[in-house]
């Protein structure tokens, strides 16, 4: 019974810290997503201050070309819009990743609460 018992806890540390894993993941792509919508953002702003004749450039790779103003106004616009977008999708994810986490938490706890002998001996074992 015991041995049952401390490989169902290692399956559960196991898909807890895949879970974490996850979560810091999505984090840190979340993150990004919420950079780059910003920096659009206020690219888009400091645009509309500016008058439409001002020669206006875009990047290409390591280059840069010169370009009319509602097209990099444009290509600002549908930028901020796909990273909103991820943002979305990232929070969702780690809404999903933090009730996967809470979940492995809960059936942790479970066994220890059931089966204390087999986690002391576990934990003996190291």
């Amino acid at each position: 019974m015991a041995q049952a018992d401390i490989a169902a806890f290692k399956e559960l540390q196991d898909k807890l810290k895949m879970n974490v894993a996850f979560a810091e993941n999505v984090a840190q792509q979340l993150g990004r997503a919420r950079v780059t919508a910003r920096r659009a953002e206020l690219t888009l702003e400091e645009l509309s201050q500016m008058s439409a004749d001002v020669p206006m450039y875009k990047q290409v790779g390591k280059a840069y070309f010169m370009a009319p103003m509602p097209e990099v106004v444009s290509e600002l616009r549908d930028d901020i819009k796909a990273s909103q977008d991820e943002v979305k999708r990232f929070a969702q994810q780690r809404e999903h990743a933090d009730k996967a986490i809470a979940e492995a938490e809960k059936e942790l706890r479970e066994l220890m609460k059931a089966h204390p002998e087999a986690i002391k001996q576990l934990m003996a074992m190291g």
